[in-house]
């Protein structure tokens, strides 16, 4: 659903010509960016580029919890936009909201942060497939099918051309079948695999989104040539990656190096144990706006490491935007209800 008011008058005033101000709740922005994969991950490499180059920013998130209750928010520019994420979390479920404002510091609109966080998150993913991957990769796993499974499973399929396998293991078997069903019909090569070392063994890409507390696999169930791209380790005390994993590794690369000192489960383990010091990890906005080279896997694995930073949702949040102002007649965007998938942060 799409709500129109005006601006305030001062935004108004100062902006001259503007439209009204809108709410585009999650089936709008499914329905403004549907089957724009490549698109979404185009903003985002784009987002984090102009970071590499000093032209965007973005702050790390804050967290405030009492009485069995947690608040987050976190904000970023990118020019010419720029925008905050704020959002309650409940035994587990995410409530999110988006505000979108103008170089002129105009609010333009909210955006329920459903889909753009399930747009977004896989985005990042994807850029490391890009930059990282060994160029002739073929195979992949999937770990974790939840909340971010499905469209981690889409993401896969499209950034690996020449896919030949998925294989999909979480430790609640009928989500995984179910998942692997899904892909099936979707016409992606997805196998169910029943434990995450049988998944991973011989993938080129190796994917991780869930809340495990201990490593999902040992070090040596993966080959040289995986690129490991860790999703689920958002917190402290989370580790889905064995700190001898992180020792393999030719190159381990972070989407925000400063916030995974306190949010990167699986780095904060791995220094601890020795396996890694903080020196060695590698900005994304470094690497993309190519102030550094990083080797592909091949010779070595390589890791990526994210937990999500407010520049991926104000530039999704932005392309929703700026194709909801260029539609013609943004009431007929939505025919259906969206199915509700809480995502990860």
């Amino acid at each position: 659903m799409v709500s129109a008011t005006p601006h305030p008058p001062t935004a108004r005033a100062a902006r001259g010509s503007t439209p009204p101000f809108a709410h585009l709740d999650d089936a709008t922005v499914a329905a403004l960016l549907d089957g724009s994969a490549d698109a979404v991950t185009d903003a985002v490499g784009r987002a984090f580029a102009a970071w590499g180059r000093g032209e965007a920013a973005t702050t790390q998130r804050v967290r405030s919890a009492a009485s069995g209750q947690m608040a987050s928010a976190m904000a970023a520019v990118v020019p010419p936009f720029s925008g905050a994420k704020v959002y309650a979390t409940n035994n587990g479920v995410f409530t999110f909201l988006i505000a979108l404002y103008d170089a002129g510091g105009a609010l333009l609109c909210t955006l329920d942060g459903d889909m753009v966080t399930r747009l977004r998150t896989p985005a990042a993913s994807a850029l490391a497939i890009r930059h990282l991957a060994a160029p002739d990769a073929t195979t992949a796993a999937l770990v974790g099918a939840g909340r971010q499974g499905w469209s981690h499973i889409e993401m896969l399929a499209d950034e690996l051309p020449r896919l030949s396998r998925i294989a999909v293991a979480s430790l609640f078997p009928d989500e995984t079948e179910a998942l692997v069903a899904r892909a099936n019909e979707a016409g992606i090569p997805a196998v169910f695999a029943a434990t995450p070392p049988e998944a991973v063994a011989g993938a080129d890409v190796i994917v991780t989104v869930t809340s495990s507390a201990t490593p999902l696999f040992p070090a040596d169930a993966v080959s040289d040539r995986a690129l490991i791209c860790g999703v689920g380790a958002t917190k402290y005390d989370r580790c889905e990656i064995d700190p001898a994993l992180v020792a393999r590794c030719a190159a381990v690369v972070c989407d925000d190096v400063v916030g995974s000192h306190t949010e990167c489960g699986d780095l904060i383990a791995a220094v601890a144990h020795g396996s890694f010091a903080w020196d060695q990890a590698i900005e994304l906005h470094d690497l993309l706006a190519g102030n550094v080279a990083v080797p592909r896997a091949g010779a070595a694995p390589v890791l990526f490491e994210t937990q999500g930073v407010a520049l991926q949702d104000v530039a999704v949040a932005a392309l929703a935007y700026t194709r909801f102002i260029a539609h013609p007649d943004p009431a007929t965007l939505v025919t259906e209800p969206l199915t509700t998938e809480s995502p990860t942060s």
